[in-house]
């Protein structure tokens, strides 16, 4: 009888450490989860300021262009809009990134990659022919809105990638606001390119050649 209960004491300490074993593992594979959801949030957030700075500063370069070269008063102004604005966040991203990633912020062209999008989907194909393709398209006005447009659109979707990892409330603003401004833009081109050419952007715009002989900018 002693022995019998020796025997269900034995089976019942058993149980015991297997259940605490597969207590402790859990818990530790829920650390694990965690640290890896906040290193992958880490990635997306300076994937996406790395990106969209070189994003920013093509768009700039192409605006640039379009003060000297634009025919329309609404080119010319988009293209002053876009600078300011653009300027403006090129700023807030800066202090953003050092206080999230504590360093400098460096624009990446491959940033794409790391928010999951390819370099057409994020509107970064921009090449080092791009800007000297649009300097010499005719008529300028719809090639530059022919450029702009998926440039826009790229930049669009790579915020809606970081608004879906973030918690930062000022990285998230920013994200936002990129989407409602360059969505009001999209469609003011648009509306622009239906009125004096007869249509909105084709959606294969950009991406290099094309009748304008533009690049896509990135």
């Amino acid at each position: 009888m002693i022995q019998g209960h020796k025997k269900i004491s034995a089976r019942i300490l058993g149980a015991l450490l297997v259940a605490l074993l597969a207590v402790g593992l859990a818990a530790c594979g829920g650390d694990d989860a965690e640290e890896s959801g906040a290193g992958d949030t880490k990635a997306v957030e300076k994937a996406f300021l790395t990106g969209m700075t070189h994003h920013h500063g093509t768009a700039i370069e192409m605006s640039d262009i379009a003060k000297e070269k634009g025919k329309s008063p609404f080119v010319t102004g988009l293209a002053d809009d876009i600078i300011s604005t653009q300027e403006r966040e090129l700023g807030e991203m800066k202090k953003i990134y050092e206080r999230l990633a504590g360093g400098e912020l460096e624009p990446d062209a491959m940033a794409h990659d790391g928010l999951g999008l390819s370099a057409e989907e994020a509107g970064m194909t921009h090449s080092p022919d791009t800007n000297e393709m649009l300097e010499m398209a005719d008529p300028f006005d719809r090639a530059f809105v022919d450029e702009m447009v998926p440039h826009h659109t790229g930049a669009v979707k790579m915020a809606e990638v970081v608004l879906e990892s973030t918690e930062d409330a000022e990285l998230r603003t920013l994200a936002e606001n990129i989407i409602s401004t360059q969505e009001r833009e999209i469609k003011e081109m648009n509306d622009f390119r239906t009125e004096e050419y007869g249509a909105p952007v084709p959606e294969t715009s950009g991406g290099g050649g094309g009748e304008h002989g533009g690049g896509h900018s990135g």
